[in-house]
């Protein structure tokens, strides 16, 4: 097993154990469990920012210019994502959000599932900015671009998927 499949085999175990502590929803712990949950994103979001600053160094370097702008951009999506996630409607002890600590059990599952995928996706994420920053010396500028799209694209639907999570908080179960 090599180092970056490892690194995902522990990055996956890690959801998997952040996930088994939903356990809170249901038993009155929402903050808790809701903080742990944002707490992680940032992490990640911290890991993904530190990749795309890698890299756009990599493309000044390497006088791509569109690269480094498209980095920039990414960065400044990343850390909106982080923001969202630290000041998310549920990060206040004394939210008025009507739906904190009323969620029935089908809302649970739901809100549990969601959070899972929101964090796969930002595994996938994270994979994707590994899977560039090997290749990028082997591949022409406009390929690094278009990987450096999608990867931006990947984190877009990351972030908006979060968004959806108001939604379960609120006892919608169907988007």
């Amino acid at each position: 097993m090599d180092v970056s499949t490892s690194t995902l085999a522990a990055a996956v175990q890690g959801v998997r154990a952040l996930i088994s502590a939903y356990d809170g929803y249901e038993k009155g712990r929402f903050m808790k469990s809701d903080e742990a949950v944002r707490a992680e994103i940032q992490r990640r979001c911290e890991m993904l920012s530190r990749h795309a600053e890698k890299l756009q160094g990599d493309m000044h370097a390497a006088g791509n210019r569109a690269g480094r702008t498209s980095l920039e951009n990414m960065i400044e999506s990343i850390n909106i994502l982080r923001n969202e996630a630290q000041f998310s409607i549920t990060s206040n002890h004394v939210s008025q959000h009507t739906g904190i600590g009323k969620l029935k059990a089908k809302a649970v599952r739901k809100l549990v599932e969601h959070d899972g995928e929101v964090l796969q996706a930002l595994v996938d994420t994270t994979r994707m900015a590994n899977e560039l920053a090997d290749e990028m010396s082997d591949l022409e500028d406009d390929a690094v671009n278009a990987k450096i799209a999608d990867w931006h694209q990947k984190l877009t639907r990351t972030r908006n998927m979060y968004l959806e999570r108001n939604m379960y908080i609120d006892g919608l179960t169907k988007r």
